[in-house]
């Protein structure tokens, strides 16, 4: 990732779940001449970037971070863990509801396994 992207990037954290006009993107990244010259100038940065999958856009043309899988902290571990936000946890997973329905619902062996 670039120094520009890496930008974008934290610009796109800092929003949450807001879509940032390519517009707005290139003016907060701060190259004044560049914004001067043409305002939607790291619409090609952020094109390749949803391309590789970090952003996503909405019919209007905005972006914002993509939600990754990997970005979620399962809850209990964030407990443990010194420095983690709170809101950047996931309380309950696909996993926890899996085990749970496990538990209380054990796989039934057949008939024929309790005549043999």
């Amino acid at each position: 990732m670039s120094g520009d992207q890496k930008q974008i990037y934290d610009i796109l954290k800092g929003g949450g779940n807001t879509f940032y006009s390519a517009v707005e993107i290139s003016r907060r990244l701060g190259h004044q001449k560049w914004f001067d010259r043409d305002r939607a100038w790291a619409r090609p940065m952020l094109r390749r970037m949803e391309m590789e999958g970090w952003l996503e856009s909405n019919e209007f043309g905005e972006y914002r971070l993509k939600n990754r899988p990997e970005d979620i902290t399962p809850f209990k571990d964030a407990l443990s863990t010194p420095g983690v936000s709170l809101g950047d946890t996931a309380i309950i997973t696909l996993t926890d509801v899996e085990e749970a329905e496990n538990q209380l619902n054990p796989p039934a062996s057949s008939e024929s396994d309790k005549a043999g």
